[in-house]
């Protein structure tokens, strides 16, 4: 069995040989390296050179000419566009030349080195090449030229400055062909340029070039090593020369280079270290991923090549990374490569792996071939590493005993065919409208455009027809009754996870309704709609019970009645014409996970837990399975959890497939606060990944777990920037669930706030605070003093703050008693209305509490006393206007910068030509201007704008309008 395994060992007489990878490498050309070989100039560049010099022959004139190009260079140039052989005029001629047009547009592999080996040969092209690495191109006032449409520079040529040590100037040289060309050289012609380069030292640039051209110069080598550590800049490609200049790992560590950022297996310097060093590499490798190199730099290439390196830190680090950097198929090409070496540090990282990797680990021992024989040769603790977590020997002993499903479920045995009773019944009731208490009132005042469209209109006809056609304002669907809009929801229950909250607020508003206006479709022939409206009465059964339905569907007659208790009496853990679930191959390794039963004495058989995935297949949060209750009464909560959450580690590493798209929301089912908390980070990172539908359907499964944590969770979502789908879905959340518990967003986010939590915990709720002084928010004392003075955070701040009930003031005492000016103790009944005082409604009496917080050393946690107050003048009033700003100038940025606040672009035909702030009492604040700005960031944040007209509502908050007075005096100004 030894003889089938590969050998693995490095090669140090040969360490190219060591690279194992399926990554093609193309290292830069060595000299004594297989990399050597002879270099062919590209016989067409000479003609591709005239073409760039007549393309820029006025801007090369302009150098020549311009006072701030060096003497000496103009004259260096001159003798070259002469015919002279001078190098140094050569360089400064390409180097203006390549600054004013695209190379790329001539060739799209443009060599500079090869057209000027035609014209003096390659001595000269050598010299030419140092001699770039001194100069810099300017513009007409010495400062850094630039090619653009917008501004004419006039390029000048000056010498690159010594500071700072390291800059790049200029294009850059084509060392590498230089490189290439010595590196299979003739030994006597080789040793020809070593006098040709030698006076080339005299910068940073030179130094390092000169020690990449000829590697084989220790000395010059020695000098670009030590330069290194003193240098401000360090750029990608000098880190590839320095990669290409040393003689061993241990030189390029001292040299101070020991992480290679921005690394991928496609840059050269990965080719050259692993042609030079082999497996030696694979530390640098290793550091440099773990410091931060992103996918599109290339971390996908360079865990290949580090797949292919036979050294403990390059197998360690795939097999560390199996989830969180998604090496498995390199972990397993890995093994198959260095099977020993795998199957040792398998057995050292279980040790201290948690369950999740222990049988990832144990599934790549049992399925790669090769490890299994490097096993029967291993060490003697290394196989019984293996052998305990084969075994699962650390966990607790398998059940000797299961509960039914867990044993043997519904699809594990033949399932028999349900006769289903079909009557033909007309629809009942008529749609309609059933508001809860307030609800009409409020959406009125919504900021949804279709919310307060219905409260306006009363109309369900409309709202129905937009329904039929899109779910988009789904949020407008539970007030809505009646058969029409029960076909709706039911639709929306087995189709789309979006919907969810709303047809949840639906059925909990209808109840047994639902039942009676679904009944003809539920006992129906047409297959969809049939299948919808069971799922529909099912629901109902499990809110209300099953006599409830029958019930409710008894005007239907008997027939209807006994088709509907036909289908109430489907076993729920039956299949009922679902397909059989399969456990699908992503999923395997994290079968081997110990999921314990309650009491954590006992786990479950490895072919029970597959059975727990297959309950999660069927089980979704609109449509639960009875399964998964059985899994969650039976089996440990945590258990559950890190197993619910391993499941969705395994799904998203191999790219998420949607017909498996159960794994995420398997999650609304298991999910514990940690694995909440890990969720909602996942929701804040796929948008970044381009997975923006991930992250939607990720917030919908935390809307569907039932926690504080969880709620806790959307409700930060709501402030998210990363995306604005995702806050706009959290917030729809939010205000469903508040409105389901008959609150507001806002005082569904005061029941949320933790009793303690980090500084930003405090900053987000100071911000909210000052938020709702800002938007007028209204609190009964009851609810004042239960949720904001006794809660321990809350209740700190809010004893920083001046408060107001009507015209009285007061501030919240050290025993959390309510004090005027005067420290005289102030009761106030429990329906007393509590807002947070404004200096526009303090008056006259705001000096003297600002006096007052002084004496007590109260310092505010945001500026409240210490902000302008403004008032609209009579004049301003009468018009409903604010016509001080009339005929204002702003910048357009300033006034895109308003949106990132309370305001909103109004946009037509994607040109804005105002912005609204809607009020929270209703109606909105409208500041037109003129000439407008283009939709989207591409506008000039300069352009002037003139303010035409603020119009106000007919009723506004002199809160409200105080902080309108204050934002658009900061940005139109007199």
């Amino acid at each position: 069995m030894t003889d089938a395994l590969p050998h693995e060992d490095p090669d140090p007489a040969k360490p190219w040989l060591d690279y194992r990878g399926s990554l093609a490498l193309s290292p830069a050309p060595r000299r004594g390296y297989p990399s050597a070989r002879a270099y062919e100039p590209d016989p067409d560049m000479p003609a591709h050179w005239r073409t760039v010099r007549g393309l820029a022959a006025e801007a090369i004139a302009d150098a020549v000419d311009s006072a701030e190009t060096d003497p000496g260079i103009a004259a260096a140039m001159r003798a070259y566009l002469d015919g002279e052989a001078d190098p140094l005029g050569a360089a400064a001629v390409f180097e203006t030349a390549a600054a004013v047009t695209s190379l790329w547009d001539v060739t799209r592999r443009y060599v500079q080195l090869d057209a000027w080996t035609d014209e003096h040969g390659i001595g000269f092209a050598a010299h030419a090449l140092m001699r770039q690495c001194e100069l810099r191109i300017v513009n007409q006032h010495g400062k850094a030229y630039s090619r653009s449409a917008w501004r004419q520079d006039v390029p000048a040529v000056q010498w690159a400055p010594a500071a700072p040590l390291g800059a790049e100037w200029g294009r850059g040289t084509e060392c590498r062909q230089l490189r290439t060309w010595l590196s299979a050289l003739p030994e006597e012609e080789y040793r020809r340029f070593r006098p040709l380069l030698e006076p080339y030292g005299r910068n940073h640039r030179q130094r390092l070039v000169r020690a990449y051209v000829m590697p084989t110069e220790r000395d010059w080598a020695a000098e670009a090593r030590a330069d290194w550590r003193e240098r401000d800049s360090k750029t990608w490609t000098d880190q590839n020369r320095l990669a290409g200049v040393v003689d061993s790992m241990e030189e390029l560590h001292e040299a101070g280079l020991t992480v290679h950022t921005n690394i991928g297996g496609h840059s050269p310097a990965v080719a050259t270290l692993v042609e030079a060093f082999g497996a030696a590499c694979a530390p640098m490798f290793v550091a440099s991923v773990e410091a931060g190199t992103r996918e599109y730099q290339g971390k996908q290439s360079i865990h290949e090549v580090i797949a292919g390196l036979p050294h403990d830190a390059a197998v360690t680090y795939l097999l560390a990374n199996l989830v969180t950097e998604r090496t498995g198929p390199l972990v397993r090409a890995a093994a198959e490569r260095f099977p020993r070496r795998t199957l040792r540090l398998i057995a050292r990282l279980a040790e201290d792996a948690d369950d999740s990797m222990r049988s990832r680990y144990a599934h790549l021992v049992a399925t790669v071939p090769l490890l299994e024989a490097a096993r029967a040769v291993a060490e003697p603790d290394v196989r019984e590493a293996v052998d305990r977590l084969a075994a699962l020997a650390d966990a607790p002993p398998e059940a000797a005993e299961l509960p039914g499903f867990l044993a043997s479920p519904p699809w594990t045995r033949k399932a028999t065919k349900r006769k289903k009773l079909v009557a033909e019944i007309a629809p009942f009731g008529e749609d309609g409208l059933r508001w809860r208490d307030g609800e009409r009132d409020r959406w009125r005042d919504s900021a949804d455009k279709a919310q307060r469209q219905l409260a306006e209109t009363g109309d369900p006809a409309e709202a129905l027809a937009a329904l039929a056609k899109s779910a988009k304002e789904h949020r407008i669907l539970p007030p809505l009754a009646g058969p029409a809009a029960a076909r709706i929801a039911a639709d929306w229950l087995v189709r789309l996870r979006s919907t969810r909250l709303s047809v949840g607020d639906w059925l909990d508003r209808h109840g047994a309704d639902a039942a009676l206006w679904l009944a003809p479709d539920a006992v129906g022939r047409a297959a969809k709609p049939r299948k919808a409206a069971e799922a529909v009465l099912r629901d109902v059964a499990r809110r209300l019970g099953g006599d409830a339905v029958l019930a409710a569907v008894a005007p239907h007659g008997e027939a209807a009645v006994a088709s509907v208790a036909e289908i109430l009496a489907v076993d729920p853990l039956d299949l009922d014409g679902r397909k059989a679930p399969k456990v699908p191959d992503w999923a395997e390794p994290v079968l081997h996970m110990p999921v314990l039963l309650r009491g954590g004495r006992e786990r479950l058989p490895r072919e029970a837990v597959a059975h727990v995935v297959g309950a999660m297949a069927l089980d979704s949060p609109a449509i639960p399975y009875a399964g998964v209750d059985i899994v969650k009464e039976h089996c440990d909560p945590a258990s559950l959890s890190a197993f619910a959450w391993a499941v969705l580690e395994s799904w998203e590493i191999n790219d998420a497939p949607a017909k498996d798209a159960w794994a995420l929301t398997q999650l609304a089912r298991f999910a514990d606060d940690e694995a909440v908390a890990r969720l909602e980070a996942l929701v804040r990172d796929w948008p970044d990944r381009n997975h923006s539908k991930r992250a939607l359907n990720g917030l919908e499964v935390l809307g569907a777990i039932e926690s504080e944590a969880a709620l806790r969770a959307v409700h930060r979502l709501t402030r998210f920037r990363g995306s604005k789908a995702v806050k706009a879905a959290a917030v729809n959340q939010v205000e469903l669930v508040a409105a389901g518990l008959g609150l507001d967003a806002e005082q569904l986010a005061d029941r949320l706030v933790p009793e303690t939590g980090p500084a930003s915990l405090t900053a987000e709720q100071v911000k909210r605070l000052e938020r709702a002084m800002v938007d007028g928010r209204v609190w009964r004392a009851g609810e004042f003093r239960t949720r904001l003075v006794a809660h321990p955070l809350l209740g700190e701040i809010a004893r920083r703050l001046v408060w107001q009930s009507g015209p009285l003031a007061f501030r919240i005492a050290e025993d959390r008693t309510f004090a005027d000016l005067g420290d005289d103790a102030i009761d106030l009944p429990d329906d007393a209305p509590v807002r947070l005082a404004h200096p526009v409604l303090l008056g006259d009496a705001l000096p003297a509490w600002v006096r007052h917080l002084a004496d007590y050393e109260v310092l505010q946690p945001f500026d409240q006393l210490a902000r302008p107050a403004h008032t609209a003048t009579p004049a301003e009033t009468a018009a409903g206007r604010l016509t001080r700003f009339a005929g204002r100038k702003a910048r357009t940025g300033p006034l895109h910068g308003l949106t990132r606040g309370s305001w909103t672009a109004v946009r037509t035909d994607n040109w804005t030509n105002a912005l609204e702030r809607r009020l929270p009492g209703g109606g909105a604040v409208r500041l037109a201007f003129t000439p407008g700005f283009g939709g989207g960031p591409y506008f000039d944040a300069e352009a002037v704008q003139v303010v035409e007209e603020v119009a106000l509502p007919e009723a506004i908050d002199p809160v409200a309008l105080s902080e309108v007075v204050a934002d658009l005096a900061k940005t139109a100004k007199e």
